[in-house]
């Protein structure tokens, strides 16, 4: 079938409007192309420089915080190290009171051998029994100190671990970062990772990251090297109070301990002076009690010579036996030396009852001069001699 001309010039016409629209499509096509692959390309590089300098920032925010979290385990370790310094100090002074606690135990028993009147609660007891209590009162004060710096050590530890275990996420997640700050289009080991833009990341965000690592490092310094300090500065008052607050009890007691000796001295002294008076007036009573014996004695020759004279003229015949003057006198030389011997046995018996109560006495004050000599051989060398020198050493612990 011919076409007519108009047909053929149509056909013509529709195949170079086809043509040109065609080419227009694929030009604009080829324009959008262009402009999108621009755009696409700004936009990726800007978001690589703009990821690059997060990442940057990020490194650097976690270089910081590494550096305070290093700084502050480092300052932990320390003020830890010089607490388990304090503790071995603590430890020392607690021992270093068993030496005065058993000297003063020595002390009250050797006290217990003072026998007879002496064995008195006097002040050296008092003073013996208050200082046991007052180095009793610092064991138990020490051992509860103690009980707080062990716990504080344990406390100091898991603030230590706590750090650590931050640290080393930090080390990690720098790691991986710089890793990929360092990461670019030509490294060989990048690759797809189909979905990773689904993962969750939910494990912070920056204000809750930042936050952690704050709150490790703020209770570190607080509960943590604050405490410590605070905990060392109170073990140190404690072990220079109990050294000074023993020491005064200590000097007290010596104190005591002089005062009763010279007090026993004084009496020892006195005992032995009437002793010695005794002694001499018990000779003096012996010779005048031989004396008296004596002189009772003698008044028997005379007794007898009145008496047979007596008994001689009551042999006078009748009225020669006259109650005369010589007769009177006899009478009278009889009575007076019965009389005198009388009186001369009483006193006798007076002087050897005094001669008994004088022995009596003797014999009390030997025995008290060897209760006084007892006491005194206790307290002077028995305990004093132990006493000589406070036995409590103990380092002063450092704080700073």
């Amino acid at each position: 079938m011919s076409h007519t001309h108009e047909e053929w010039t149509e056909s013509n016409l529709n195949h170079y409007q086809s043509a040109h629209s065609s080419r227009t499509k694929s030009e604009r096509i080829r324009n959008e192309a262009d402009t999108l692959m621009a755009n696409c390309a700004s936009k990726t590089q800007r978001s690589q420089q703009e990821i690059s300098t997060r990442l940057g920032s990020r490194i650097e925010d976690c270089n910081s915080w590494r550096a305070d979290l290093q700084t502050e385990l480092d300052n932990n370790i320390r003020e830890n190290g010089l607490l388990k310094e304090t503790k071995s100090e603590l430890e020392h002074a607690i021992a270093e009171t068993e030496r005065p606690l058993r000297i003063n135990n020595e002390c009250i028993k050797n006290r217990e051998a003072r026998i007879s009147i002496d064995l008195v609660k006097d002040e050296v007891e008092n003073s013996l029994e208050r200082e046991v209590e007052n180095i009793k009162t610092y064991q138990q004060r020490m051992q509860k100190m103690l009980a707080k710096v062990n716990q504080q050590i344990e406390t100091n530890h898991s603030m230590q671990d706590k750090l650590h275990g931050d640290l080393e996420h930090k080390d990690m997640a720098l790691e991986i970062d710089r890793d990929c700050h360092e990461m670019h289009n030509d490294a060989i080991d990048i690759k797809h990772h189909d979905g990773i833009e689904e993962e969750d990341v939910s494990g912070s965000v920056p204000q809750s990251w930042a936050k952690f690592s704050k709150n490790n490092v703020e209770e570190s310094q607080g509960a943590g090297r604050s405490s410590t300090r605070q905990l060392r500065y109170d073990v140190n008052n404690l072990i220079n109070n109990a050294a000074s607050d023993m020491s005064v009890h200590w000097n007290k007691t010596n104190r005591a301990f002089t005062d009763r000796i010279s007090e026993a001295q004084d009496a020892h002294r006195n005992l032995k002076s009437n002793l010695i008076l005794t002694k001499n007036e018990i000779a003096d009573m012996e010779r005048h009690i031989e004396r008296i014996k004596q002189n009772i004695a003698a008044k028997d020759p005379p007794l007898r010579v009145a008496q047979t004279r007596l008994k001689k003229r009551t042999r006078r015949p009748e009225v020669e036996n006259c109650n005369d003057g010589p007769h009177s006198k006899l009478l009278e030389e009889v009575n007076e030396l019965m009389n005198c011997i009388k009186h001369l046995e009483d006193k006798l018996q007076e002087a050897n009852h005094a001669l008994q109560d004088l022995l009596k006495n003797k014999e009390r004050l030997e025995h008290n001069i060897k209760v006084k000599a007892n006491s005194l051989l206790i307290d002077r060398q028995k305990c004093m001699s132990l006493r000589r020198h406070f036995p409590y050493s103990v380092v002063t612990t450092k704080y700073y």
